[in-house]
């Protein structure tokens, strides 16, 4: 298997004894994510796009909740804490939901923490995650070292790309965190231990902060997650340290659970651990002569789902392992003191084979892994409480050990967590005085800021401390951009011009916004601003999506109609169709915006073909939605009329030039587009893609026939033109027949 590519630089950053900290730079398959959404995503809409389905929900209001809902035969640990609901925010952060599947080889920057035994390499472009851990003596990989960055439609803004050790945290809600697709910081805090790297970063959902301390410790990857919530309001939390690893039908994992609440079927319910009857209601059903009953610590035996090991307190300390056949028994232990230990597999099937065939850069068999998670709740649907004013924070260790082969690979379970737990408890493992040792060291240092900062993230955690008056979190450094040439300047020049002069701008008043706030501190400064110096265009487009958060729609209505009338934007026009009570009403707006967008803000650098694509993407989503192919020539006349789309594709606007073609009858030319794309952003909605696949093949086969076909000859030609690979299969689906 091809691994990403490290080449070291020069400069070595520090060393302390054999641990050394350097930058360096990998070669990756890179597939860019664009820069976010800037039309506001809200929470009435979530649920309606997702994956990439065409549709485009309208008319206002907080939407329909999606409750975690798990069987009666879970214990009330899988209850206390259930998600109200699990439908994920986006505001105030933009909606990533345009990426390329360019795969091109790039070096990317990454920093490396290494000693004599391992190397551990992180990545703060995609939220501080640790893209690869190599052991140098064995000369293997440790985690999942994907070869690939693409992202697909799977993390809570979307865009996310598999691998590595990634760290989410987010307010209550399941996910992959808004950060996964964005550059945290990093840096570098010397020790007596030796150099230690810290990722952190402000969450604007919730005003807290979130740091990962690092340190290879005698060849022991150990992070450190803390948790600041420095407001004075009680909040709920959503925290998984996710870690990829190799996975063959033969790996086997590991942990000290007596049962197991699994998703093979919905609801979620409780099953035996680890021999259980996956996939059936019935968890506990045994069959003739215990048929059913198979060891599902071989993922081999999995088809699909999430695995909720639930580890009685009585144990020496929680953990999750696996092994690999052929490997001399090597077992490799992630530690934690933690209340949830989970595992996902995609499985043994064709949907879960294709999404990480395809999350691996394209190519059968290029990237299988599973996921080995820890988290403070007991499943990813739950939340935990952070209460105000606290700090949570918690050890957790990485390291590897020889076992007996046929002990930890035998038939019996209980002797291979015998083997493991003999070696945690020894001194060559991880005994609790050796953890303790850390988690002091580790608490010593979390509120000592960085010796050297190696990268900057993102200035929203400036922002709320000039607004606070006061720092977030003792240790952490947030900074605001200074060059007034990047993206990430105009995005925060708004909301700083808010805080220091009272008001927006005349050049402010001149562009289209490119971010936007939503939380209560700054409504109360958006309404102070208006109230002492009046209402503008953009005050009122700003407190109107405010509004529309919060499940309002007569108000942000208005508010929107005062935008225009003040001003004509776009924003606010395309605000007012997503509010509307009718599909009609809506187009109506949506013209309104893609008018005075090309008519008046064509000079605006910042937001110009930013907002061209979001418009073309949402249009084309909610033309296909209400089947109006007279509207839809004309507006694929418009884009292609214009060249809009010269240096990106837009899969909603393809598939809406691919249902046009089967509408005219055109199915070899709609054969053609579908064969031609890779839809990268379509992963539920894959399924549309399959169908429009299946349409124009039956299509095609009646033109050549002369008549309409019967269900065989229908079977025939699917058959003979089946669904090609890149189009691949539904996500998170269990089965089908295209793709194994």
């Amino acid at each position: 298997m091809f691994l990403a590519a490290l080449v070291v630089l020069g400069c070595v950053q520090r060393a302390f004894g054999s641990a050394k900290v350097e930058k360096s730079t990998m070669n990756i398959l890179n597939s860019d994510t664009l820069p976010g959404n800037l039309l506001p995503n809200f929470m009435f809409q979530q649920g309606s796009i997702e994956g990439g389905s065409v549709g485009v929900k309208i008319g206002g209001g907080r939407g329909t909740p999606k409750p975690f809902s798990p069987d009666d035969s879970c214990g009330e640990d899988i209850f206390e804490g259930a998600m109200e609901d699990m439908r994920s925010p986006q505001l105030p952060y933009l909606t990533q939901d345009l990426w390329t599947c360019d795969r091109k080889p790039t070096d990317i920057d990454v920093w490396l923490l290494e000693d004599e035994n391992i190397k551990v390499t992180v990545t703060p472009q995609y939220d501080g995650k640790v893209w690869a851990i190599y052991d140098k003596k064995r000369g293997k990989e440790l985690l999942y070292n994907n070869r690939a960055h693409q992202p697909a439609n799977i993390g809570a803004l979307k865009a996310w790309a598999a691998g590595g050790a990634e760290w989410n945290w987010s307010p209550g809600i399941i996910g992959h965190s808004a950060f996964s697709e964005t550059q945290v910081y990093l840096g570098r805090l010397d020790t007596e231990r030796g150099p230690m790297l810290r990722v952190y970063e402000f969450d604007r959902y919730n005003g807290t902060t979130w740091q990962v301390d690092m340190l290879v410790d005698d060849g022991v990857f150990v992070a450190h997650p803390r948790i600041t919530n420095p407001t004075d309001v009680d909040l709920r939390g959503y925290w998984w340290t996710c870690v990829a690893v190799d996975a063959k039908p033969s790996t086997r994992i590991y942990a000290p659970a007596t049962h197991v609440a699994e998703t093979s079927r919905d609801p979620m319910r409780n099953a035996p651990w680890p021999f259980f009857a996956e996939g059936i209601e019935n968890a506990s059903f045994t069959g003739y002569q215990n048929a059913w009953m198979t060891d599902n610590s071989y993922l081999g035996n999995h088809q699909i789902g999430d695995m909720f090991l639930r580890i009685p307190d009585t144990v020496y300390t929680p953990y999750i392992g696996h092994s690999q056949e052929n490997e001399d028994g090597f077992v490799y232990i992630h530690g934690h003191p933690l209340n949830g230990t989970k595992f996902y597999t995609w499985g043994q099937s064709g949907p879960g084979r294709y999404m990480q065939d395809f999350l691996a850069g394209g190519g059968r068999r290029m990237g299988d892994y599973t996921e080995l998670q820890t988290g403070p709740a007991p499943t990813q649907m739950q939340n935990f409480p952070v209460p105000k004013q606290s700090v949570i924070e918690w050890t957790e260790w990485f390291k590897g050990f020889f076992a007996n082969e046929a002990v930890v690979r035998g038939d019996d379970y209980n002797k291979a967590l015998g083997e493991i737990d003999r070696w945690i408890q020894s001194e060559d493992g991880m005994q609790k005085a050796k953890t303790d040792s850390l988690e002091k060291f580790f608490q010593k240092y979390a509120t000592v800021p960085v010796t050297e900062m190696l990268v900057e993230g993102q200035p929203w955690g400036a922002l709320e401390e000039m607004l606070l008056g006061q720092k977030l979190a003792p240790g952490l450094t947030f900074t605001l951009p200074k060059d007034n040439t990047t993206q990430i300047y105009w995005e925060m020049q708004p909301w700083v011009e808010l805080l220091q002069t009272g008001t927006f701008s005349a050049d402010t008043l001149s562009h289209l916004p490119i971010s936007y706030q939503t939380t209560n501190r700054w409504l109360q400064v958006l309404q102070k601003s208006i109230d002492a110096n009046g209402m503008t265009w953009l005050h009122a487009l700003h407190l109107g999506v405010m509004m529309t958060e919060r499940g309002a729609i007569d108000e942000p209505k208005s508010l929107f109609a005062k935008s225009m009338s003040l001003k004509a934007n776009p924003l606010a026009a395309r605000n007012l169709a997503v509010l509307s009570a009718t599909q009609e009403e809506a187009w109506t707006y949506y013209q309104q915006a893609w008018a005075v967008l090309h008519s008046d803000f064509t000079h605006d650098t910042h937001a110009y073909t930013r907002l061209t694509r979001n418009l073309i993407t949402e249009m084309s989503f909610f033309l296909q939605q209400n089947m109006w192919y007279d509207r839809m020539q004309w507006f694929i006349g418009e884009v292609t009329t214009n060249k809009y789309l010269t240096d990106v594709e837009i899969d909603a606007f393809i598939t809406m030039v691919i249902k046009d073609l089967m509408y005219q009858g055109k199915y070899d030319e709609a054969l053609t587009e579908l064969s031609s794309h890779c839809f990268p952003t379509y992963a539920k909605a894959r399924s549309d893609l399959m169908s429009m696949w299946q349409t124009s093949v039956e299509g095609k086969a009646a033109q050549q026939a002369g008549h309409s076909l019967n269900a065989v000859e229908r079977h025939r030609a699917r058959m003979s033109t089946p669904i090609p690979d890149n189009i691949g299969c539904q996500y998170a689906s269990e089965y089908c027949l295209n793709y194994w």
